[in-house]
């Protein structure tokens, strides 16, 4: 977000309104299969959804701020944080931080499929990120580009071969020239992995971690408060023995633990079930990271 003098060029002002809705938008596809290159809906959540530091909290605030004082902004040369990276370990809130945002500001959701978006075809996956960045500049939307890696990966991997640095380059210039009303979020697990030009392109960068003993804590409480539990099942308890669970493991261990409850008719869970599910989503986490289960 840069500050222009009163001898500089005003940014565009971006006031126009959103001329689609949710059952009445062209959405661009694939030239090659004709996929739709995104899903649009409409969100319904808010901050009380969302479990992460005060920190990640605010600046996520911020971004609702800016882009619902626009006007105020362009009266000072300023624009609006809206090309946002959203990097940390799986499960742990980009995606639902995402539609947050959209429901927050108000703006229809646009997930970026990129498995359509890829192609095997030469130039073809240019042109459908092409086709992408006209329809989100054309009108407004919380844009996420999930996965971000796959498009903005590092161009001195030697194990990638011409078409996907072709690929990172257009993706960078079409960040570069982008001045529409969108949000537009890219979320990826892999920080690492990003060309570190890409880096630049963004106006701000958002790292969620792995939750702290006190966010497990209201993670419990929050999936398990749709039942009554047996007197054993605390949450600080629960939060002791789960660390280096995500948000999202946490949530599933919920599940499996109510749905346990639910068909065991017992109308409350018990500490047996919540146990059982702790052990089932400790498995399945050692599975995942390849470890011997």
């Amino acid at each position: 977000m840069n500050k222009l003098d009163s001898s500089t060029r005003r940014p565009k002002q971006r006031e126009h309104t959103n001329k689609n809705n949710d059952n009445n938008i062209k959405i661009p596809t694939d030239g090659d299969n004709g996929f739709h290159l995104l899903h649009i809906d409409t969100q319904y959540h808010n901050f009380d959804d969302l479990i992460v530091t005060d920190e990640t909290r605010e600046r996520l605030m911020s971004i609702v701020l800016e882009n619902k004082s626009t006007k105020q902004l362009f009266a000072y040369g300023f624009q609006p944080e809206n090309k946002i990276l959203l990097c940390g370990p799986p499960g742990t809130g980009k995606t639902l931080s995402a539609r947050v945002l959209s429901s927050e500001i108000g703006y229809p959701f646009a997930y970026v499929h990129f498995d359509s978006i890829v192609s095997s075809l030469l130039g073809q996956t240019a042109t459908n990120l092409r086709k992408i960045f006209d329809f989100i500049e054309a009108d407004k939307f919380v844009v996420l580009f999930d996965e971000f890696d796959i498009v903005g990966k590092k161009r001195d991997d030697p194990h990638e071969h011409g078409e996907i640095k072709r690929v990172v380059n257009n993706f960078m210039q079409m960040l570069d020239r982008y001045n529409g009303a969108s949000i537009i979020l890219a979320a990826t697990n892999h920080q690492h992995l990003l060309d570190k030009a890409i880096w630049r392109r963004f106006d701000d960068v958002i790292y969620f971690d792995l939750p702290d003993g006190p966010r497990r804590r209201q993670l419990f409480a929050k999936y398990l408060r749709v039942m009554r539990r047996e007197a054993g099942v605390n949450p600080d308890g629960l939060a002791e023995i789960t660390s280096g669970y995500s948000a999202a493991d946490i949530a599933q261990t919920c599940e499996r633990a109510l749905k346990r409850s639910v068909m065991n008719d017992s109308g409350f869970i018990l500490q047996d079930h919540i146990t059982w599910a702790i052990g089932e989503q400790r498995r399945r986490m050692r599975a995942i990271a390849g470890e011997d289960v």
